[in-house]
């Protein structure tokens, strides 16, 4: 039986693994992997040592936490072909976007504990951050599996489910907000002058510093704004700049938008 089976390969189950079998939590041998790519089950296999199949029903039979890594309009599909060989104490977590626990609750066997988990893009990195709501069945030992797995990737926080979606909108979607803003930076750092591979650098070093700041002084970012803006200065100016082109109406369109999405999933 292996301790752990991904059903689905991709970029998350990839970041997954990275952390759980480079910080010891498991071995590549207790770890099995469904994927209907051949090439990309190949990859995993040879960097990881993982076992693998293209047979979702073999995967899900055989582990003691089952990670549902498919994209949501797969979700059902997999659901169906796999809730006949899932086992009792199988605990069963998955990271579709917008699929309540009820949802997946409904398509199997009853009494099993499921708990719905979004995690965001940094995870790649080992700073993910994720959040957690379990469903009906979880117990407190299965939140403790999970929040143990997921904080391998990095922050992990309990939500009541009814704010999964908001909280996805916020922090599944916002490393893409960021990298947008990363991007619009450079290329403004470009067009004065600054080689770009700098611009890129001087980006991320301030948005990583402005990051830590957040979490180091208990100011709040509207605090810490203004230490940064002094009277008359350009800072302010720039601010100035931002309010006129309308960065947080877009932003609470943005989030607006993604939330939407979520629910029609």
């Amino acid at each position: 039986m292996s301790r752990i089976a991904f059903i689905g390969g991709g970029r998350m189950a990839g970041a997954m693994l990275s952390r759980l079998v480079g910080s010891g939590w498991c071995r590549g041998e207790d770890v099995m992997v469904s994927d209907v790519d051949r090439r990309k089950l190949d990859d995993l296999a040879a960097e990881y040592g993982v076992a693998v199949t293209t047979d979702n029903r073999e995967a899900a039979a055989g582990s003691q936490t089952l990670v549902l890594a498919v994209k949501p309009q797969q979700l059902d599909g997999v659901l169906e072909e796999i809730a006949g060989v899932l086992h009792p104490g199988q605990l069963i977590v998955s990271i579709a976007m917008g699929k309540s626990t009820r949802h997946i609750e409904g398509r199997l066997p009853e009494g099993l504990p499921v708990v719905r988990v979004m995690p965001n893009n940094p995870a790649m990195a080992g700073a993910a951050v994720s959040v957690i709501s379990p469903g009906r069945h979880a117990r407190e030992e299965d939140l403790e599996r999970v929040k143990e797995i997921f904080g391998l990737l990095g922050e992990v926080y309990q939500v009541d489910e009814a704010y999964q979606d908001a909280a996805m909108a916020v922090s599944g979607c916002g490393p893409a907000y960021f990298y947008l803003v990363a991007e619009a930076l450079a290329d403004a750092g470009v067009k004065l002058g600054l080689d770009r591979e700098l611009a890129l650098r001087l980006v991320a070093g301030t948005m990583l510093g402005a990051a830590q700041m957040l979490r180091l002084y208990d100011y709040g970012p509207s605090r810490l704004k203004d230490m940064v803006a002094s009277p008359g200065g350009s800072t302010i100016m720039a601010l100035e700049a931002l309010e006129e082109g309308g960065l947080r109406a877009a932003f609470f369109k943005a989030v607006e938008a993604a939330y939407r999405r979520a629910k029609e999933v």
